[in-house]
């Protein structure tokens, strides 16, 4: 089970949105929720969102590095057990894209609980370093399992193709703009989106795992809301938010599951080279999955 919820969490973060033919409509309130006089004429793009991704698409294919803030919360329900759980996370990480790697700190803390939890990772060439607060102790982690990581990250940096493959939902966006960037919106019921996903998942599991057709044939996606918002002058995406709901069985339980994630991107293309500490390299505990 928690394989599967870790497999979601993962290929989730790399949605993004296709095309269409209209223009964006002019709207009153800026992506950011500050109210904005209503856009002028002259301020207002006259892009279709099929030239809008097509820029957006150009401009991700050349990126280099970033950061990402992201909050995200997952509501947890057990129909055998009548269990629930909910788990609320803060992310901030930086990322490279040549070489591939990033560095992250998040802190998740579950309902019912006074406890958080701390994690500090590092995931470069040198492999994937994970620190464990409670043991106050870094943990280096297989080879294997962190040049498998290293591959599907790399595959899922750029963004292109993954808009290639969502025109086929064209039809279900709303294209929006305020002064400052395009906001495009989707809402789509599980139904047209199980196939989807389930491909998606394939691509960027290990093989391994992508081999078990259980694992997706178990899972089932009810319904799917995105938000994301395209700076106009860079036309880098500044905003992704997320409501995915799903159900996942195995083991004979069924897991009903809600994810809400909001994400806010910047310093692009000025994150320094990400390295791992000779410290962390020093003293790190190989450990096995």
């Amino acid at each position: 089970m928690k394989k599967s919820l870790a497999i979601l969490t993962g290929f989730l973060m790399i949605l993004m949105l296709a095309a269409c033919n209209e223009t964006a409509k002019p709207v009153n309130e800026s992506a950011d929720g500050s109210d904005k006089e209503e856009a002028k004429t002259e301020e207002s793009s006259e892009l279709t969102l099929e030239e809008v991704l097509t820029k957006s698409t150009e401009a991700s294919e050349e990126l280099k590095s970033f950061s990402v803030n992201m909050d995200m919360s997952q509501e947890m329900s057990s129909d055998a057990e009548g269990e629930n759980m909910n788990i609320d996370s803060v992310i901030d990480m930086d990322v490279t894209t040549d070489p591939m790697a990033f560095y992250q700190k998040m802190t998740m803390s579950m309902e019912g609980t006074e406890e958080s939890y701390d994690i500090e990772s590092y995931f470069t060439e040198e492999g994937m370093f994970l620190y464990d607060a409670a043991g106050g102790q870094w943990m280096k982690f297989p080879k294997e399992m962190s040049d498998e990581l290293l591959q599907m990250s790399s595959q899922q940096t750029n963004p292109g193709e993954e808009l290639k493959k969502l025109q086929q939902f064209v039809d279900d966006f709303t294209f929006e703009q305020d002064v400052k960037s395009y906001i495009l919106k989707l809402k789509a019921d599980g139904e047209k989106f199980n196939d989807f996903v389930k491909e998606t998942a394939a691509e960027t599991l290990p093989p391994e795992l992508a081999a078990n057709g259980e694992v997706l044939d178990n899972m089932k996606i009810n319904g799917v809301e995105y938000e994301i918002v395209i700076d106009k002058e860079t036309f880098y995406p500044s905003v992704l938010n997320m409501i995915m709901e799903m159900e996942i069985t195995a083991e004979g339980q069924t897991i009903a599951m809600k994810q809400k994630m909001n994400g806010q991107y910047a310093n692009y293309n000025k994150v320094e080279a990400i390295t791992v500490p000779q410290e962390v390299l020093d003293t790190a505990v190989e450990t096995e999955m």
